[in-house]
């Protein structure tokens, strides 16, 4: 439960920080919410496979801060990797976190970039290219992941949609401080605290 819940909630609340630290990118959002889906309804799932840069923007957020940052796996048979030998039923610790921020496989790999996922042949987050591993890999990979993408997607894009959102006492944008806590998933240090101004011109419920 705490895996299946704790994740979202933790990647959701990355995604509004870095929106919010980014008023830019957070305006390209809200316009293309505004443009696909307009101001009179609320988003439907349907309207997903339009909404392209809310998704670069939550693809850009799982790899700057991976749910769950490091995976443990298991060996089913010796092998060695780079030069280093490793027996079977060994414990195997990927960091994902160190993955997605390698300077080898991405440009400026620290600094939120959704546009970076606009480019063709840019690593996917299905497991097929090591580079970007939020949900893991192979059979070991994350049984839960298109129901957390959903909840991730459809929770952001509502909060997005319905509402503006600024940040309290004149604070700004530079000003939040984004670090991790490192534990079973990795949330903010210092939780988010934004105000909400209603969006929609239809009634929220």
């Amino acid at each position: 439960m705490f895996g299946g819940t704790e994740t979202v909630a933790s990647a959701i609340e990355w995604a509004m920080a870095e929106l919010m630290k980014s008023p830019e990118d957070l305006k390209k959002v809200q316009q293309q919410l505004a443009n696909v889906v307009g101001l009179n309804r609320k988003v439907d799932e349907s309207d997903f496979e339009k909404l392209t840069y809310l998704k670069c923007c939550l693809k850009e957020t799982l790899r700057l801060h991976p749910p769950i940052p490091l995976l443990l796996h298991e060996t089913a048979e010796e092998s060695t990797v780079s030069g280093y030998y490793i027996p079977v039923k060994s414990h195997v610790i990927i960091n994902s976190f160190a993955i997605g921020r390698d300077k080898n496989s991405w440009e400026d790999p620290d600094s939120f970039k959704p546009n970076r996922f606009l480019k063709d042949g840019v690593p996917d987050f299905k497991g097929g290219n090591f580079e970007f591993l939020p949900f893991g890999s192979g059979r070991r990979s994350c049984p839960g992941m298109q129901l957390g993408l959903y909840a991730l997607e459809m929770a952001v894009a509502h909060l997005l949609h319905c509402f503006t959102w600024e940040l309290p006492d004149g604070m700004k944008p530079s000003e939040l401080k984004m670090d991790d806590i490192f534990g079973l998933t990795a949330p903010m240090a210092n939780r988010l605290v934004a105000v909400p101004t209603p969006r929609l011109l239809c009634k929220l419920y």
